[in-house]
């Protein structure tokens, strides 16, 4: 499936370009691992690390430690529900009953690689229903048969917990979605851990890394209420600011290049879900949808062609000279120079080389 972003400049506003009836995609929201069934298991630490591509996905990579308070090993069934896609495409069945969107699951319980299965159940109730069946929330076909909401994706796997702590490791990856304004969203549900005997998570880390590009995105203060932000590698920045777009919510405004974030939080007991959003407009480039392709560029100005032109370089840290390029780009709170940029190209992208080379089409 292509996604076609919108990419919107601050002096301009363009016509959109999306095949979608509300102008988004929902693909899939991240999760955490849960047990199925009650226990007396308590989750004591978790390190919850995302980390966003330029290939439209986020790699999920999280650590937790787990308490058994009984003085023998407990097997509990454990896993995640994950909603089906929303405004997806194609008629997506269920069988083999792996989510579309979710990529490459692991776990590993006490350094041990366990098996996962996979079934669709009732969203709360661990009842696996062993039939085919559209697990698409929303779907063009009018012949298509009628779609239960209440339904969901669910990976789950039997866990033996030693008496003590238990330490556990999951990845996968997932697709991150989109929107009309939006150039890319991340949601993950923090409160299903208010599963765990605990109702909570006695000590919690988020780490949001850009680790192979640029990023600059939102992160409501409500998700992650009272914790503050920390550069822990590469080059960025962060400010609290109140987001227009979201009623004017308070979110921490992050940039990074090559870099991570982390926020941490004792005694977390989620209210909300995580959401992690790109904003708007230019201050917002981020190179993997700059799909400058899909625009008639014929209007633009000289300087704004410039401008565009230069995004990939600026994005990296590139010094500009061009006192008109200065003065624009250093306006941008994403902008970070680098003196030490030498506007190598090794790593552009092919949409990077589209802005590079882009000229009027009437020209």
């Amino acid at each position: 499936m292509k996604h076609i972003s919108t990419f919107i400049l601050s002096f301009i506003i363009l016509a959109t370009t999306t095949v979608w009836a509300n102008d988004s995609e929902y693909f899939v929201i991240g999760n955490q691992l849960v047990p199925l069934q009650q226990t007396s298991i308590c989750v004591t630490k978790e390190i919850l690390s995302i980390d966003l591509r330029d290939d439209s996905t986020a790699y999920v990579n999280v650590y937790y430690e787990f308490n058994n308070p009984e003085n023998t090993p407990k097997t509990i069934i454990m896993g995640f529900e994950a909603d089906p896609p929303y405004f997806c495409e194609d008629r997506i069945k269920a069988s083999p009953y792996e989510h579309p969107y979710i990529k490459k699951f692991t776990v590993d319980i006490n350094g041990q690689r366990i098996l996962h299965k996979n079934a669709i159940s009732e969203v709360g109730k661990f009842r696996p229903i062993n039939k085919p069946i559209n697990l698409c929330i929303y779907n063009d076909d009018e012949n298509a048969e009628p779609i239960d909401g209440n339904l969901a994706y669910v990976y789950y796997f039997e866990a033996t917990f030693h008496p003590g702590i238990n330490k556990v490791r999951h990845t996968y990856r997932y697709m991150l979605g989109y929107s009309v304004d939006i150039l890319y969203f991340l949601d993950y549900k923090l409160t299903p851990a208010a599963r765990w005997a605990n109702k909570q998570i006695d000590d919690f880390t988020l780490i949001v890394s850009a680790k192979q590009s640029t990023k600059h995105f939102f992160i409501p203060t409500i998700c992650i209420p009272g914790a503050k932000p920390n550069i822990t590698m590469g080059v960025g920045k962060t400010r609290l600011t109140k987001n227009d777009y979201n009623d004017d919510l308070e979110e921490w405004e992050v940039a990074l290049r090559k870099g991570a974030i982390s926020f941490h939080i004792k005694n977390f007991r989620p209210q909300k879900e995580l959401c992690v959003h790109s904003g708007r407009r230019l201050h917002t480039y981020d190179r993997a949808y700059c799909n400058v392709a899909y625009y008639d560029w014929t209007d633009f100005t000289d300087f704004q062609l410039r401008i565009i032109r230069n995004l990939p370089y600026a994005s990296r840290g590139h010094v500009f000279k061009n006192q008109q390029l200065k003065q624009f780009f250093e306006s941008c709170f994403w902008y970070i120079p680098d003196p030490n940029y030498k506007d190598e190209t090794s790593d552009f992208t092919p949409s990077e080389w589209k802005c590079i080379n882009m000229k009027p089409k009437n020209k």
